[in-house]
């Protein structure tokens, strides 16, 4: 790994992640504390915001929420959907409309890598699709 590896977060690795911060450190939150410290460079589909503040409402209430959502825009930044991407994530035909979104996303933005906690929802994909510890092991080895 040369350059820094420009990488979509899916909303279930997010989720995990600002849902358990006061756990000792899980994958989730190691991977996106990546994107925090400079050593990717993280996104999240814009497709995937509104969804992910109503899961975040649920757990933390609306101010609580918009709160999380501030401390993740510090983080990543959003990548785009257009016509066509909701177009080809559609064509896909997966069986989670939310997965072909971020995967079209990532895609047409020209990122390497999707970070999920589901990496068998992404069948074919174009583009490596990872589970967080495996991006962490990664971005060690790469380090080291």
């Amino acid at each position: 790994m040369n350059a820094q590896p420009k990488t979509l977060f899916d909303v279930s690795v997010l989720v995990d992640a600002l849902n358990n911060e006061d756990t000792t450190a899980p994958e989730s939150l190691a991977a996106l504390s990546l994107a925090a410290n400079g050593r990717i460079n993280g996104y999240v589909c814009a497709a995937a915001i509104d969804g992910l503040n109503d899961m975040l409402t649920r757990a933390h209430g609306v101010y609580g929420a918009r709160a999380k959502l501030q401390e993740l825009r510090a983080k990543l930044d959003i990548a785009p959907v257009n016509a066509a991407i909701i177009d080809a994530a559609v064509a896909l035909g997966w069986d989670y409309l939310d997965d072909a979104l971020a995967h079209e996303c990532a895609r047409a933005n020209g990122l390497d890598r999707l970070v999920t906690l589901n990496p068998t929802d992404f069948p074919k994909a174009a583009l490596m699709v990872q589970a967080p510890g495996d991006l962490l092991k990664e971005v060690a080895s790469a380090a080291a």
